[in-house]
């Protein structure tokens, strides 16, 4: 896959989702599985935390491409559990919007971080998007199927983040591009922690 092709998928999942922050009312209804694979792709802000960890795992290289979205999920899982058992967390939405903030920023500074140090930062954030799928599951959804659901797709997001960064990244675009990728997103993260979209 080369840049422009790169790009333009990048650019197609980014249209295709809804720029709210995460609602009951994303997904599909009936299918606790559907709905827990589609609740993902329709909000903004946990779009883009999803596929910048693919992009940050490939940022730095070596075993963080399976180590950090392995993280997140983990944490989400837990974060997920959290909340379907009706835990509250307070400003669970204001700290996924400065997840996407942070994310962008990482990306932006373009640096190979600690692995330590980078999942502990994404299993706290993959605590809150978990927290805030468990709490905002249907309440007619078998728990295990809806999980499940939302466990694939942000899998599947995090690939998505995986193959751009290696479809570009022996390219002298590279470093630009991921630079300008991560000041997109956290400039998205802003507006969303502001209330602007």
């Amino acid at each position: 896959m080369n840049f422009r092709k790169a790009l333009l998928a990048g650019c197609w999942v980014v249209v295709i989702s809804s720029t709210a922050f995460a609602h009951p009312q994303h997904g599909l209804s009936g299918s606790s599985l559907g709905a827990g694979f589609s609740h993902p792709w329709f909000g903004l802000d946990h779009l883009l935390a999803m596929i910048a960890v693919g992009l940050l795992s490939v940022q730095i290289g070596g075993k963080a491409i399976w180590i950090l979205p392995a993280t997140f999920l983990g944490m989400m899982v837990v974060g997920g559990t959290i909340g379907m058992n009706g835990v509250q967390v307070q400003f669970v939405e204001y700290g996924i919007a400065l997840s996407v903030v942070a994310l962008g920023v990482a990306l932006a500074l373009g640096m190979a971080y600690p692995i330590v140090s980078a999942a502990i930062f994404l299993g706290v954030f993959g605590l809150m998007h978990g927290h805030a799928h468990g709490i905002e599951m249907p309440a007619m959804a078998d728990a295990v199927w809806y999980a499940s659901g939302v466990v694939g797709a942000t899998a599947l997001l995090h690939l998505v983040g995986i193959a751009v960064g290696l479809s570009v990244k022996n390219s002298r675009r590279w470093a630009p591009s991921l630079r300008l990728s991560g000041v997109a997103i956290s400039l998205v993260g802003v507006c969303l922690l502001l209330g602007v979209l």
